[in-house]
């Protein structure tokens, strides 16, 4: 029998049942597909019944401890997947530690029946297995609860048992019915104004692009006048069609144009609190005051970066030697075949030596985790593209798995259709240290072919001048990256750049921190700024606590805040207070994170 066939089959659950009485079926239940999943990772993926779960079960017992590539246990799959109450009671039957499991997000079980709306029965008996999950974060820094109300359609009964105190009373058939009936009423007047606002707006919207692209073809300084990009217009375009094409959400024609527009002006300039202030004048030459210049796309782009100068002064230098090779190539006449040489004599000697446009070159990232380096490498993909660099502002993210296959032809396929993906843009290979390390499954290591591939495309690229070929960026820890390359001298070479990532500082994770509240709307205390949030960060946490962590510190931090600002705003409510802004960071909000989750 085929690998995939036990894994197809447990969708049907019928046929698998008749196939249990095989005596090949306990090898069978034990086999791994792709993705590591067993047969009972399918099964309970597809809300299998019971008798399924239980015969999966005899025939291989270990299928219940086994985790999946993405660490996730059956009983991970059966609390993201709404399974029944009697599946979750074989599962913990069979290994009651699973509830106490993290996958490699950090997400007990309890956290994914809390996010993907599970049964109160299987919500019970999850906190009945686990009561400390209650408390616990996933990488994330979210609850069980804070999952459950980010997700508006968790029950009554299942986000009060989450809280700790007892479950509302269960509604009557007549309660039960009046409530759906009112949900029914509600889906049935958005479907009617779906309907007749779709058509045309779906009209307007290729109308629109039609025009767009007009103008761009013809006259294409009348849409940079009127402060709009034909590139970013062209995508937001296309990007809504097809969103409303796969949604049925439709969006204004209209309202995507002057969002537009007012991404290409200035944003309002705001302090470490996030309060707006006045941008910074100067002198104009009728005597008065005049703003700053118009808005700096690239700049713009590197000011969101929070230090790693070294990485900045990198990317204003090919912007400098860009901006040389264009003024040089408008200077030259037309016809310069002909009168070259005399011209260049003419030229300031800094433009007289034609050195050739900068070409990007593929480089390597080292860092620990959450210091930034996908955020980085996903961000200069824009940036190269706005300095013409790279034809697309294009990033793809891939790791081990998606260039590696079990044989050498498959393995070489993945990688070429990979940087074929990727053509134009960013290639983004993260953990690349992983591709010198064989599977566990498979004695042969095919990541070897697929970085051989890497590097014979890279080569060819190099002799046909491919300028569509992706910057690849290879990433990881700095230890295990310097050992893979020094193991990897051809493909060392073709990554002459290496940026290293630093730890960020306190004052850097407190920045960060400020800047993600205010992104989500919060305000913030008079009492705090950059310097009241970084001293308390140096007071509570250790050098190496943040090391292990870095920016997701910030994103704890944030995570943690919105916990404590909801738990004021429900003693609020409690106390009758009218005057409570939801919206507001207190001190003490900060301070009670630090001192219970930060350590």
């Amino acid at each position: 029998m085929p690998e995939t066939t036990m894994h197809e089959l447990c969708k049907g659950f019928g046929a698998l049942l008749s196939r249990s009485k095989n005596p090949s079926f306990p090898e069978e239940a034990a086999r791994l597909n792709d993705r590591g999943n067993l047969p009972l990772h399918a099964a309970c993926s597809f809300q299998a019944t019971a008798d399924v779960v239980e015969a999966l079960l005899r025939a291989y017992p270990g299928g219940a401890s086994q985790p999946n590539s993405a660490g996730n246990l059956p009983i991970h799959q059966a609390a993201m997947w709404q399974a029944t109450t009697d599946t979750m009671e074989l599962l913990l039957g069979k290994y009651p530690e699973g509830a106490t499991v993290r996958n490699q997000y950090g997400s007990l079980p309890l956290h994914m029946a809390a996010s993907n709306q599970a049964s109160p029965e299987v919500v019970r008996l999850l906190i009945n297995a686990y009561p400390d999950a209650l408390h616990l974060q996933n990488d994330d820094g979210m609850t069980p609860l804070d999952l459950a109300l980010a997700d508006e359609s968790a029950s009554e009964a299942v986000v009060a048992m989450l809280e700790g105190r007892p479950p509302p009373p269960e509604l009557t058939r007549r309660q039960k019915a009046e409530k759906l009936e009112e949900r029914a009423k509600a889906l049935e007047r958005k479907l009617y104004s779906l309907r007749d606002g779709g058509t045309r707006r779906d009209v307007d919207l290729k109308l629109a692009l039609s025009a767009v692209r007009r103008l761009a073809d013809r006259v294409p300084h009348a849409l940079f006048s009127a402060g709009m990009d034909p590139n970013e217009l062209e995508i937001a375009f296309s990007d809504a069609i097809q969103t409303a094409t796969q949604t049925n959400r439709e969006e204004d024609a209209e309202l995507i144009l002057l969002d537009a527009v007012k991404k290409r002006h200035k944003k309002p300039m705001r302090d470490a609190r996030g309060m707006e202030i006045e941008p910074t004048t100067v002198e104009s030459s009728y005597g008065g005051q005049s703003q700053a210049g118009p808005r700096d796309r690239v700049e713009d782009l590197l000011s969101s970066i929070v230090g790693l100068e070294h990485v900045k002064s990198q990317v204003r230098g090919l912007r400098r030697t860009a901006e040389i090779s264009d003024l040089r190539e408008s200077l030259m006449p037309m016809n310069r075949h002909n009168s070259q040489r005399g011209y260049i004599s003419l030229l300031p000697a800094g433009l007289a030596e034609d050195s050739g446009r900068p070409v990007c070159s593929h480089a390597v990232f080292t860092g620990n985790p959450g210091t930034g380096k996908t955020a980085v490498a996903r961000l200069l993909a824009k940036v190269f593209h706005e300095l013409g660099l790279l034809r697309k502002p294009k990033f793809l993210e891939v790791e081990r798995m998606d260039l590696v296959a079990r044989e050498k032809d498959m393995t070489i396929l993945k990688t070429r259709e990979v940087l074929d993906e990727a053509r134009g843009g960013v290639l983004f290979i993260d953990e690349a240290f992983t591709l010198g390390m064989a599977s566990k499954r498979n004695r042969i290591d095919t990541g070897n072919d697929a970085i051989m591939e890497l590097v014979r495309n890279i080569d060819a690229a190099k002799a046909a001048k491919d300028d569509t070929f992706p910057l690849i960026i290879l990433a990881g820890f700095p230890l295990e990256v310097n050992a893979f390359l020094a193991f990897q001298p051809e493909l060392r070479k073709r990554f002459p750049t290496t940026f290293e990532f630093p730890d960020y500082t306190c004052n850097q994770l407190a920045r960060i921190f400020l800047d993600l509240a205010t992104a989500k709307g919060f305000e913030f205390d008079t009492s705090i700024n950059e310097d009241v949030v970084s001293a308390l960060l140096q007071q509570e946490t250790t050098s190496i606590w943040r090391g292990e962590r870095n920016g997701r510190v910030s994103e704890m931090l944030l995570a943690g805040v919105r916990s404590e600002v909801r738990r004021r705003m429900r003693k609020a409510q409690l106390d009758g207070q009218d005057d409570f802004d939801p919206q507001l960071i207190v001190k003490s909000d900060i301070e009670n994170v630090m001192r219970t989750d930060f350590k």
